[in-house]
């Protein structure tokens, strides 16, 4: 790793530890915004768009991961492009501006759940879970 990554790692590492930063999320919405609107002018643009795609799909696959563990399919296709989920993430954050102070990651799903809402569940009966005696 070059030294700037390795400082940057750091950065984030100890962002990551602090009690602010586990309640108030890594980024805010406006935050994921800002880095996924950078302007193709700006010297930091190609930084800034792995960036913004990296969150995107490492949020997605988070809620994937979480919905493999409680034995649920993913609701998003199969065949959806990363430049698809940063494509509708950017729309709804642009459409939410009232909502990008929340945490980046509640924006990002709730843009997945907009764009591909999951079927809804039954809840399980009581009476049909019980064995007969």
């Amino acid at each position: 790793m070059c030294p700037r990554t390795l400082r940057y790692a750091a950065a984030l590492a100890t962002g990551a530890l602090s009690p602010d930063a586990a309640y108030a999320g890594f980024y805010s919405g406006d935050e994921l915004y800002t880095v996924c609107t950078t302007d193709k002018a700006e010297k930091d643009f190609f930084e800034k768009s792995y960036e913004c795609v990296g969150y995107i799909s490492g949020a997605v696959d988070a809620f994937n991961t979480t919905r493999e563990a409680n034995k649920l399919k993913s609701c998003i296709p199969a065949d959806v492009t990363i430049s698809q989920l940063r494509s509708i993430t950017v729309d709804y954050l642009g459409k939410n501006p009232i909502d990008r102070a929340k945490s980046a990651s509640s924006q990002v799903f709730a843009a997945t759940r907009k764009a591909w809402p999951c079927p809804a569940t039954k809840p399980v009966s009581k009476k049909a879970s019980r064995k007969k005696r």
